[in-house]
């Protein structure tokens, strides 16, 4: 059909606006258009290589003006990304898996030179090979590291979170590098209803362009950036400024982001936790990412027998919302966290964010039963084995100890 046989809309209709059927790459994609970035370092690997390739299709279409730079592998790529960032360009980069670790070396140091560069983190298996399942231990590596990770559970908040993460870490209080941490193939390969916030609002009311305080330009006199750093002259005191920064996005930057971005874009995000079912709850499930849908759904199920459950959601992992989870469980008797990540030989054998848990609990003054329940190397657990959880934390509650506290729900053969 020709352009001139299509009727143009009324501008009420125009007015309107739309939500879009995206994945969660095509999201990450329309946040990095929105937010105006100038530098997208770029290596293809999966679930990454789906941002990349869409945001390549907006520049070639003239939605977007920014340099891609195609590296030569994951270290080059988040170099690029690095020193992009120092010279003042907001910057982009995004990788998963073994392709991330690879770029180890300049990830960490990304951190220590405060450059706030935002990550995509496609959460993949580490590789035994070509293992695509989902797994948290790729970005969980770099939780100590003065990266900030938050954890979006769908295709919208991916979209949503890509653009406070500029937001936060462009912040002259903060000035440190963000993972949006995004579960692979479960939100990054999966379509649903998205609603992109209206870029002139975004880009007049919450993200103009990035103003860096201590440009590499000579124009700013002489500045040194990721240098040689002598414990003797000042390998302390760069840590205790990273660890400074990180506390003030807790305490100040990030809910301070999120309230405006709620105004801004017409968005109800609560910024650190999220809670379903909790007012009478006498068990809860702790989670992060895609799989809180499928918690929530068991938590449905049992609810409909008598069993008061609920759910808690954390939005980030660094900073790590102590406070909050310490509040949101405070009157429950068991708590059961499910984790796609593991430590090996930490305490109990469990995994990370259960492991975070019990440290932010130990100061509460009721501390409930903790259980682990653990689902590794990509197989994907069914609501029943949340169901199955929701069972044993209730029997542990009556009998007021917990048996066993790591549980591997999906292992075939027997748990030893």
């Amino acid at each position: 059909m020709s352009s001139a046989r299509v009727k143009p809309l009324p501008p009420e209709l125009v007015a309107v606006p739309r939500k879009h059927v995206w994945h969660g790459a095509r999201a990450v994609a329309e946040a990095v258009r929105i937010a105006d970035v100038d530098v997208i370092a770029a290596y293809p690997i999966r679930p990454y290589t789906g941002v990349m390739n869409a945001i390549a299709q907006m520049i070639a279409d003239g939605q977007m003006m920014a340099e891609l730079i195609v590296a030569d592998s994951e270290h080059t790529q988040f170099e690029v990304a690095k020193h992009a960032s120092t010279v003042g360009a907001r910057t982009f980069v995004g990788s998963s898996g073994v392709g991330m670790i690879f770029a180890t070396e300049a990830i960490i140091v990304t951190a220590l030179a405060q450059c706030p560069v935002v990550a995509l983190a496609g959460c993949r298996a580490l590789d035994d090979p070509g293992n695509f399942g989902m797994e948290w231990n790729d970005v969980l590596t770099y939780r100590d590291y003065g990266w900030m990770i938050s954890w979006p559970m769908s295709p919208q908040e991916a979209l949503d979170a890509t653009i406070v993460a500029f937001r936060v870490s462009e912040d002259p209080r903060v000035l440190l590098p963000t993972f949006v941490a995004v579960d692979g193939a479960t939100v990054t390969h999966i379509s649903g209803p998205v609603l992109a916030p209206d870029e002139k609002r975004i880009r007049e009311g919450f993200l103009p362009p990035y103003k860096p305080p201590y440009p590499l330009d000579p124009d700013f006199g002489p500045v040194t950036k990721a240098q040689h750093v002598a414990p003797s002259l000042i390998g302390p005191e760069q840590r205790k400024c990273i660890d400074v920064a990180m506390k003030r996005a807790y305490k100040e930057v990030i809910p301070e982001a999120w309230k405006l971005y709620n105004e801004v874009a017409g968005r109800d995000y609560k910024p650190f936790v999220e809670s379903w079912f909790m007012e009478d709850a006498k068990y809860a499930l702790v989670t992060m990412g895609a799989y809180t849908i499928n918690a929530i759904a068991a938590a449905k199920r049992m609810r409909e027998k008598g069993v008061k459950v609920g759910v808690v959601r954390s939005r980030y992992m660094r900073p790590f919302p102590y406070i909050e989870l310490r509040q949101a469980l405070e009157n429950v008797e068991s708590v059961g966290v499910l984790d796609f990540s593991f430590s090996f030989g930490s305490p109990y054998s469990g995994g990370v964010l259960y492991t975070e848990l019990k440290s932010a609990l130990y100061e509460a003054d009721v501390r409930p039963l903790i259980t682990n329940f653990l689902f590794l190397g990509g197989r994907e657990p069914s609501v029943g084995h949340f169901v199955k959880a929701v069972e044993i934390i209730q029997k542990y509650a009556e009998l007021k100890r917990v048996e066993k506290n790591v549980h591997w729900l999906t292992l075939k053969g027997e748990d030893i």
